[in-house]
């Protein structure tokens, strides 16, 4: 009799089947893996701890120690157990529990000395007691048998006494019945009969006694049941674990003791499915055994092709590309005899580029880009293949941005935009921190502050004194420490604009003179000089131009005086004489038409008062009146 998919011993002469452990394998999910695996998308996330393989992400755990796991197995010396040997023993349980290999005659005697053999194995270290977890299911699955038993007996004791009970309530139920039919007859002949029991109130207790055996008989049922399941999914839950754990040398021996202690119609995955239907990405795929099978078997492969590969890389040089292979190929088979064994010496060398690449990216964590290159060509020096050119132009691209954000922190700054300048300081540091320019610029600001308070009254002192050209030369310090101050700001623009005018009008008069055009340029000289006497550049100027204009200086001079003085004639004169020497003089040009003029209205005004007026007519007068002269 079977319960919940427990294997019991099979019929005679019949051959065992419904397992596969060893080499057994499932010719249909092997040769669709190439369909359902994604090769292509294996990579290792150590940051995150977790590694996509056939398409799927797996969990290695903690990122920090799983990063300790692997500078760990670097710096750990190869397994010198004797590997060789405690495989031969694994494969020598899987044959052993191959439904190629069990019958009827050895199905039990091989499921003993598979289950002796599991002890032997957890003796070797790289074991780690697993085998010893493996023997514990299994004993827990043939005490369930023995409960399995001695609740049988119970059951059938309990059936044999229910029988019993029903025969009883059966009997009892033919003797009411007649007992009735005769007092029926009796009252019929009218025929007074005694006092007769019709046996009811005993019947009731025979049938509750029948039914409180069946409520046991079921509760026996039901108890193998809970202890049935209980017990696969506790195999199946170990089968799952060992698969998640990267033991799949133990889940492949875990699912052969389970094909062999279940019967065929007791295997449905009932633990782990979701888990196993994540590596095959098909809507319609049912999980089965064959599944962990398969997949345990397609991760050895990968591991022992990977090895090889890692080998291939290091023999053509390109270390790099080892470590990536090495790495991905430990997390996804660290507990693999090819991967254990490997030699220290060629574990020593990754562990070097390990630590540089550690380093590398610390200092990429901390954005200390300045010394970044260094670790760069350092890391090139161990492994000729590493990526580096990628890694230095980002950096450059992140120096080049800070030192953007750096300028238009100053610009936000000199302007007096206090937020933007704070902002674009905030990203430039964010996106280097040691950028060198950055403390520059902090320091330039504590600076200003500490110049403002003695900027400030130092321009109030000069524009009391009249001081523009000296506020000119210092209009930059000025300008950084009144950028808060609208008035002072716009008094300082004033003096910009007025000492810049000033600037240019000497320019112009030093060109002219150095064009042969004193005398224009002494114009430009004179009219400036109006306004902006107390000027010393404008002195120098003039004192350089005056010697070459001494007649046409002394002209003007004379011509101004005159007119001052109000002998206007005489100034026109001395206006004309100079306008002689100078003709494109626009000076000369209007005191000339000015005076001329001048003149002319005072000439006529003589000529008025020195002619006597007409006497007045009178009607009938008839004088002819002569034209005006001209």
């Amino acid at each position: 009799m079977t319960v919940l998919g427990i294997a019991q011993a099979p019929p005679p002469g019949a051959a065992v089947s419904g397992g596969g452990g060893g080499d057994y394998k499932s010719s249909s999910a092997e040769g669709g893996a190439d369909r359902i695996f994604n090769v292509n998308s294996d990579s290792v996330d150590v940051e995150n701890g977790t590694m996509q393989w056939k398409g799927t992400t797996m969990n290695l755990g903690n990122s920090r120690a799983v990063r300790a796991r692997f500078e760990r197995y670097l710096a750990s010396p190869a397994d010198t157990g004797d590997l060789k040997r405690y495989i031969a023993m694994l494969d020598q349980i899987q044959q052993l529990l191959s439904p190629a290999n069990i019958t009827q005659e050895n199905y039990y005697r091989n499921q003993q000395e598979a289950f002796n053999l599991l002890f032997k194995a957890a003796e070797f270290d790289v074991d780690a007691s697993n085998c010893l977890t493996i023997a514990t299911q299994v004993q827990k699955v043939w005490s369930m048998k023995t409960e399995f038993r001695q609740i049988e007996v119970t059951k059938n004791n309990l059936e044999t006494l229910r029988k019993h009970q029903e025969g009883i309530i059966v009997n009892r139920a033919d003797m009411i019945e007649e007992a009735n039919d005769a007092r029926s007859q009796a009252a019929s002949k009218a025929k007074p009969l005694g006092k007769a029991s019709s046996g009811t109130t005993e019947l009731a207790f025979k049938v509750k006694d029948e039914a409180r055996t069946q409520a046991e008989i079921l509760a026996k049922n039901a108890e193998m049941t809970a202890l049935g399941l209980k017990t696969k999914i506790e195999f199946q839950s170990q089968m799952v674990a060992f698969l998640m754990a990267r033991r799949y040398r133990h889940s492949i021996i875990t699912s052969a003791f389970y094909r062999v202690l279940f019967k065929g119609s007791g295997q449905n995955i009932v633990v782990g499915a979701k888990e196993v239907k994540e590596f095959f990405p098909i809507s319609d795929f049912v999980p089965t055994l064959e599944s962990f099978d398969m997949l345990s078997r397609e991760a050895m492969k990968d591991v022992s092709k990977g090895m090889l590969t890692v080998d291939d890389l290091v023999k053509q040089g390109e270390l790099y590309s080892a470590f990536e292979r090495l790495q991905e190929t430990f997390f996804l088979g660290e507990f693999e005899p090819v991967v254990m064994s490997y030699p220290q010496d060629k574990k020593r060398e990754m562990l070097e580029l390990w630590k540089d690449l550690r380093e590398l990216q610390r200092l990429g964590d901390e954005h200390d880009l300045a010394n970044v290159e260094g670790y760069v060509n350092k890391v090139r020096g161990r492994a000729r293949d590493f990526p580096g050119a990628a890694i230095l132009s980002k950096v450059n691209n992140a120096i080049n941005a800070s030192n953007m954000s750096l300028l238009s922190a100053k610009s936000a700054a000199l302007t007096g935009d206090t937020t933007k300048a704070e902002a674009a300081l905030e990203r430039a540091t964010k996106i280097w921190p040691q950028n060198p320019g950055v403390k520059l610029f902090a320091d330039q600001v504590v600076s200003r502050q500490d110049t403002l308070a003695q900027k400030v009254p130092e321009f109030d002192r000069m524009v009391t004194e009249a001081k523009w050209r000296e506020i000119y030369n210092k209009k930059l310090e000025f300008a950084l420490a009144l950028a808060q101050d609208k008035e002072r700001s716009e008094k300082l623009r004033k003096v910009v604009n007025r000492v810049g005018e000033l600037d240019a009008n000497i320019q112009k008069a030093s060109v002219l003179a150095s064009q042969n055009n004193p005398y224009l340029a002494w114009d430009v000289i004179v009219e400036t000089y109006k306004t902006e006497s107390d000027d010393l550049v404008l002195a120098k100027t003039r004192s350089d131009i005056a010697p070459l204009v001494a007649n046409y200086a002394q002209l003007i001079g004379m011509a101004e005086k005159l007119e001052k003085d109000g002998a206007e004639a005489a100034a026109l004169t001395a206006w004309l004489s100079a306008q002689d020497l100078n003709p494109a003089s626009p000076a000369c040009g209007a005191a000339v038409k000015r005076l001329a003029k001048s003149v002319a209205e005072g000439a006529v005004g003589k000529v008025s008062e020195a002619t006597p007026a007409p006497p007045p007519a009178t009607a009938g007068d008839d004088i002819a009146v002569p034209p005006a002269k001209k």
